[in-house]
């Protein structure tokens, strides 16, 4: 059985009906959004899942709040590299990829055929591209699907953080540390955010963003070079943005 989309371009497109283990994920993953949204919104639980969690990172990389710094740092690594790597191996990126440069491709096209007034062509190209979106749609929402499992990791995380500043480090008194500007900054002090965010931030988003980076490099150059589409001395990112996407305008040409 097939649930009916909603018509584009003439056309009407099938979706198959989710299996059981699909209704099972998404479940899950609607499970975990919504109890994610409850530790942020209710601190009392959010405390409790602190405390959780500190049971486990507290020994770990705690330090017993003598290196609140270096503490941060590797609670960031942890939820950036985690988050990450989830993300980089459940996403297409190889289809995401080409489907984006496919539709890029008929959005030229039909620049091309609307400065000529080819109306023959640019309805072809139209209904083509239309048939296109609901595939190009469910793609582009794998990665917001993930969010909700990478998020709970990170709010847990996140409220043992909190706990670990209002309560180890008020403790202990360690609560200053120090930054390029300033030699004597607290960790509770504000600046439109807590100061232990901001650095949790500044320490996380980058780490992330180059774990990012390597993944995608050397996921697709194997691949490309298990496909015999690269050498050693091609650089992978010219062969994965040219070969599919003339191929499949081949493939869809009049």
């Amino acid at each position: 059985m097939a649930e009916k989309a909603e018509p584009k371009g003439g056309e009407t497109v099938l979706r198959p009906r989710p299996t059981p283990r699909q209704s099972f994920s998404r479940f899950i993953m609607i499970f975990l959004g919504i109890l994610a949204l409850y530790v942020l919104i209710f601190p009392d639980v959010g405390h409790t899942f602190g405390l959780v969690a500190g049971a486990i990172m507290e020994p770990v990389i705690g330090f017993g709040g003598h290196a609140p710094v270096i503490t941060i740092l590797l609670a960031g690594l942890v939820t950036s590299t985690v988050s990450t790597v989830v993300r980089h191996f459940f996403t297409p990126w190889t289809r995401m990829a080409k489907m984006n440069a496919t539709m890029g491709a008929y959005r030229k096209e039909q620049m091309e055929a609307l400065r000529k007034q080819n109306t023959n062509r640019v309805q072809k190209l139209r209904e083509r591209q239309s048939a296109m979106m609901v595939e190009y749609q469910d793609v582009q929402l794998v990665p917001l699907k993930l969010m909700a499992y990478t998020m709970f990791f990170f709010v847990v995380i996140f409220s043992w953080l909190r706990v670990f500043v209002d309560v180890e480090l008020s403790g202990t008194g360690n609560l200053y540390f120090a930054v390029p500007w300033s030699f004597n900054t607290q960790f509770l002090a504000s600046y439109l955010f807590p100061s232990w965010i901001l650095l949790y931030s500044l320490l996380a988003i980058p780490f992330s963003q180059v774990v990012q980076r390597v993944l995608k490099y050397f996921t697709f150059r194997k691949r490309l070079q298990d496909l015999g589409e690269i050498t050693e001395f091609t650089p992978p990112e010219e062969e994965a943005a040219d070969g599919p996407v003339e191929e499949d305008l081949d493939d869809r040409g009049d």
